[in-house]
């Protein structure tokens, strides 16, 4: 009788924390989050959040671009929950965020190469990371210092709110100022339209982006080399998650402290085998 009665108080007790465990898990999936930043993570953002809101209906997902200095930024004065990056947070951003008593936690989502486009038109197949740097420093003025026709240098790259301009300059101009004439536009797609539409001109834009719109005739993604003399590395999937193409980097989102809640389980599903399906799918490289 004594262990009749233990076994009806063990089996009380599992059924109480299981549902303890399920009410848990239900209220992590209710609320809404403002996600915010990168417009070269943006695509994936959409795509998660559309992705998890269709298997928690009680969850309302919010997603905008603006740049990964504005994510960060909103995050930071917590006018958003997540800010999605497509560079690391930066020392004055981390001092900014300690100062109002936040820890900004780091959350490695997707892996991106950042291809250099050209015109259809421009014969040029391949660039060396010196020779791009010249191009958007204002060494190469004409593409025939570089290995083309004598056309001039059209440079188009990014805004100074974009973590892609961020990591282009000190990544491959290597901290050196942008020529003063280069064309920044907001976003990889309007970069993208300005290479269409000249021939002279040579853009850098997100992995994704590049290929979609390599596909459709519009520009021509270039190989690049680490130095004169080195194999030309075609980004692709594979170069960048083998770490081959010169030009790769992570993406991020960015949160105030650890996360919790339907932050946590957002996150959780994004680094998962579905949000990392999702990558795969959207035109990047999974992290795992």
């Amino acid at each position: 009788m004594l262990q009749f009665k233990t076994l009806i108080r063990y089996s009380a007790l599992t059924a109480a924390c299981l549902m303890l465990m399920s009410g848990t898990a239900s209220a992590a999936m209710k609320g809404s989050l403002q996600i915010k930043g990168s417009d070269t993570v943006l695509p994936l953002a959409q795509a998660w959040a559309e992705a998890f809101m269709s298997s928690n209906p009680d969850a309302s997902l919010a997603v905008t671009g603006g740049g990964s200095g504005v994510g960060l930024a909103s995050l930071i004065n917590g006018s958003c929950d997540i800010a999605d990056a497509s560079r690391e947070v930066s020392p004055k951003e981390i001092s900014q965020a300690r100062a109002r008593n936040i820890f900004v936690i780091e959350h490695r989502v997707a892996k991106d190469g950042i291809a250099i486009i050209v015109n259809p038109k421009n014969p040029v197949k391949n660039l060396t990371l010196a020779q791009i740097k010249a191009a958007y420093t204002g060494k190469a003025s004409n593409w025939k210092q570089i290995g083309g026709e004598d056309v001039s240098v059209t440079t188009v790259g990014r805004d100074t709110s974009s973590g892609t301009y961020v990591f282009f300059q000190g990544f491959v101009l290597s901290g050196q100022k942008y020529r003063s004439d280069m064309l920044s536009q907001p976003t990889n797609t309007a970069i993208v339209q300005i290479v269409k539409q000249s021939k002279g001109a040579i853009g850098y834009v997100g992995l994704a982006y590049a290929k979609r719109a390599a596909s459709e005739g519009q520009i021509r993604i270039v190989s690049v080399s680490k130095k004169a003399g080195e194999p030309g590395i075609q980004a692709t999937d594979e170069s960048v998650a083998s770490g081959k193409y010169p030009i790769s980097r992570y993406l991020y989102c960015y949160t105030r402290g650890k996360p919790s809640g339907l932050t946590k389980a957002y996150l959780d599903f994004v680094k998962g085998s579905d949000g990392q399906a999702i990558v795969e799918k959207i035109g990047y490289v999974p992290v795992k």
